[in-house]
């Protein structure tokens, strides 16, 4: 019987599909939060709602400093060129593939990087520029020349 029992809930758990979030169901919080979104959350799926009242009840239980910040990053964001956010989000898609423990390392690599002061952080990304530059000349200069008939 407890087998069966068991059963029935692993089903329930894994083959099962989500359950629609109903709007009623959300807090006042949590509604705030998402009101831009209102008039679309019925047309959403189950997943998609899911992730939003996640980030919603992240957003509420997240430091007023720390809001502040993604908000004007968010505004930067908005502010940047269509191909440059194209960019960025590809990159982002690209990190996201990434083996957890090369993310962490790129993070700290970033996160020591932001602790320079800002003449060292020109100096080195001075420096990146100009081997990426030149690794892109010697690629141009390696590539076979098209052989004319």
């Amino acid at each position: 019987m407890i087998k069966l029992i068991l059963l029935t809930l692993l089903n329930l758990l894994f083959l099962s599909e989500a359950v629609a979030v109903d709007w009623k169901s959300l807090t006042t919080q949590e509604k705030t939060v998402l009101k831009p979104l209102s008039s679309q959350w019925g047309k959403m799926s189950s997943e998609q709602q899911d992730k939003l009242q996640l980030g919603a009840n992240r957003w509420i239980t997240m430091p007023t400093k720390q809001r502040d910040d993604l908000l004007n990053k968010f505004s930067q964001w908005k502010k940047l060129p269509q191909q440059k956010r194209s960019q960025l989000s590809k990159q982002f898609e690209q990190f996201k593939k990434l083996p957890s423990s090369q993310q962490k390392q790129l993070r700290t690599t970033h996160q020591n990087f932001k602790k320079l002061p800002s003449n060292k952080q020109r100096q080195l990304m001075d420096k990146f520029k100009k081997s990426k530059q030149k690794m892109n000349k010697n690629m141009t200069r390696k590539q076979p020349r098209p052989k004319h008939h």
